[in-house]
C-alpha cells in the first residue's frame, strides 16, 4: 500500500483507477494507493456459510437500529464491550452462538421432580431459553419442556414432569434471542 504525499493532483481522491488500482482517502486526510484485492475463484462451503451468516447479521443489526429501545440497549452493550457503536454490538450478538457447557444428571433418577442441571454460556450476551427433551430407547419423546433460569451466570434447572425409564436419551437445546441455538444429547444407560 503506497501513501500519496503532497500531490495536489490526486489529493483527496478515492475510488478505482483502471482494473487493479484503488485510491482511498482516510478521515485523517491521508490518501493511499493499493492494489485491488482479488476475490477467490472458488469459495469453500464454510466460506459461503460464513458470508451468509454475516449478511444475516447485518440485516438483523439494521432492523435493531430501527427500534429506538433496542438501539439504546445495544449502545449500552457497546459501551460495556468497548465497541464503536450499537450496530457493531448487534452484529456481535448475532455472530456469537450459545454453548452448552455442562449437563449434570446426578440428581436425575427418572422420577417425577428429579432435576437436570444445565450450564450454558454465550460470551457477553445471555441465553434466552433452554429446552429439555427426554426420549426413550426407541426415540419416542417421553416428555419435554423448558428449563428455569437459576441465575445470570448460566445455570438452568429442569424438573422432570413424570417418571420414566432410565434407559433414555436427554437432549438439551439452548437458544438466544437472535435465534441461534445449540443442541447436546446425552445417553443415560
Amino acid at each position: 500500500m503506497a501513501r500519496v504525499i503532497n500531490n495536489s493532483f490526486i489529493s483527496g481522491i478515492s475510488g478505482k483507477v483502471g482494473r487493479d488500482l484503488l485510491f482511498k482517502t482516510w478521515k485523517n486526510g491521508n490518501t493511499y494507493l493499493y492494489q485491488r484485492p482479488k476475490k477467490p475463484a472458488k469459495q469453500s462451503p464454510q466460506q459461503k456459510a460464513n458470508r451468509m451468516k454475516f449478511q444475516m447479521a447485518a440485516f438483523f443489526a439494521k432492523s435493531m437500529m430501527n427500534d429506538p429501545l433496542k438501539k439504546a440497549e445495544y449502545w449500552e452493550k457497546a459501551k460495556q464491550l468497548k465497541l464503536p457503536n450499537a450496530y457493531t454490538a448487534a452484529i456481535t450478538e448475532y455472530m456469537r452462538n450459545p454453548e452448552i457447557t455442562q449437563i449434570e444428571l446426578l440428581d436425575y433418577q427418572g422420577n417425577e421432580g428429579d432435576e437436570i442441571k444445565i450450564k450454558v454460556a454465550k460470551k457477553d450476551f445471555e441465553v434466552e431459553t433452554v429446552e429439555v427433551i427426554i426420549l426413550d430407547a426407541q426415540g419416542k419423546v417421553l416428555e419435554s419442556g423448558k428449563a428455569e433460569r437459576k441465575n445470570r451466570r448460566g445455570d438452568w434447572i429442569y424438573s422432570a414432569l413424570e417418571s420414566s425409564d432410565l434407559g433414555v436419551r436427554i437432549t438439551v437445546r439452548a437458544m438466544d434471542r437472535v435465534g441461534n441455538w445449540r443442541e447436546k444429547t446425552l445417553k443415560r444407560i
